[in-house]
């Protein structure tokens, strides 16, 4: 094992899992301990690195965890915890039990979390789950988060008032902070910012709607 992974452990731990799941290392009830096919460790054809390696075996996790891993795919390389957690709050069907998995695709090996922000461990990995949504329904999911996130900032609407205040709005929004029940905290301008990112990465016709093209200039302003 550590011939063909140099140690790295994050790939040691998925070779390992992976030849379990096909037997490859097997444990032997009657006499309690485990048992390999050496024939077969020594022809296994491994990938050139970990960030291969690990997609290879994204079929394989739970239903519920890939969905996870697909709408943080669509958040980019990092996102906030706080971010994930008003997402939980939303109507979005595939937003749903995100932080649930987040600690299981930890322990495979797919994302970090330190300092508040879940991360993927490679850029690789984000970008091949995010390039396996369907273009449709990734963009779609673009527009849903944006709406759902911008709407919980002060910005949620295109009023003369706000459009006239820009300025006055931007130091409000800098200092404001919108706190979920439990953990981390995000900057209401941080979370604007987040919204802007995601309505355009959205298809054009989700904000056909004079009001939704109005509301949305206005925080692109911002």
């Amino acid at each position: 094992v550590y011939k063909k992974t140099s140690g790295h452990i994050l790939f040691a731990v998925e070779l390992l899992n992976s030849m379990v799941r096909d037997s490859t290392i097997y444990f032997s009830m009657r006499r309690r301990q485990f048992h390999w096919k050496l024939d077969r460790v020594y022809s296994l054809k491994t990938d050139e690195t970990v960030a291969t390696f690990i997609i290879s075996t994204l079929s394989t996790l739970h239903p519920d965890a890939l969905k996870a891993l697909r709408i943080l795919s669509c958040c980019g390389f990092h996102t906030d915890l706080a971010v994930l957690n008003l997402l939980e709050e939303s109507n979005i069907s595939s937003c749903h039990g995100i932080c649930d998995c987040l600690q299981y695709l930890v322990d495979v090996g797919i994302i970090d979390i330190a300092g508040g922000l879940v991360a993927f461990t490679h850029d690789l990995i984000q970008q091949h789950v995010y390039e396996s949504i369907d273009l449709t329904q990734r963009r779609e999911l673009h527009f849903n988060i944006a709406l759902f996130l911008g709407l919980k900032t002060s910005m949620n609407s295109t009023s003369i008032k706000a459009m006239s205040s820009i300025e006055d709005d931007f130091i409000n929004l800098y200092v404001a902070e919108s706190k979920t029940a439990e953990g981390p905290v995000i900057s209401e301008r941080s979370l604007l910012s987040i919204a802007t990112d995601h309505v355009n990465l959205a298809s054009p016709k989700f904000i056909s709607e004079l009001s939704r093209r109005k509301l949305f200039a206005t925080w692109n302003l911002i």
